[in-house]
């Protein structure tokens, strides 16, 4: 005997919220109470913030902030142009190679930055 496709579609939603609302629910009865001084301290990269707030700003980790962008978006660049390589002629891919030129100097400051950061 054969389900129908649909029965078998509401029979998981109902199992995924059954299982949703437990995992919403069960932390409700299992956490801690009690406040907790250090816990509830305002926190931000790895620093405890002191005087006046949005004043300071930690320049620790831009230079990874940097990286992290520009390496996303030359990923992104590759993957498409990997993905096509074969069925593009070989001019087709002087752009690419061009835009890793451009790339790499922005990437070896920042890791230059990130590297010597007693000069800052």
């Amino acid at each position: 005997m054969a389900l129908n496709p649909w029965i078998v579609i509401v029979i998981w939603a109902v199992i995924i919220i059954i299982m949703m609302s437990a995992m919403l629910a069960l932390p409700m009865f299992w956490s801690r109470r009690k406040p907790d001084p250090l816990r509830d301290m305002p926190f931000e990269s790895g620093q405890v913030p002191q005087g006046e707030g949005r004043r300071r700003l930690v320049m620790q980790y831009y230079p990874y902030l940097l990286m992290f962008v520009v390496f996303d978006v030359v990923a992104m660049f590759l993957f498409a142009w990997g993905i096509s390589f074969t069925k593009m002629p070989l001019d087709a891919s002087l752009p690419v190679i061009l835009f890793l030129v451009l790339a790499a100097p922005p990437l070896g400051y920042a890791l230059h930055l990130a590297l010597n950061r007693e000069n800052w």
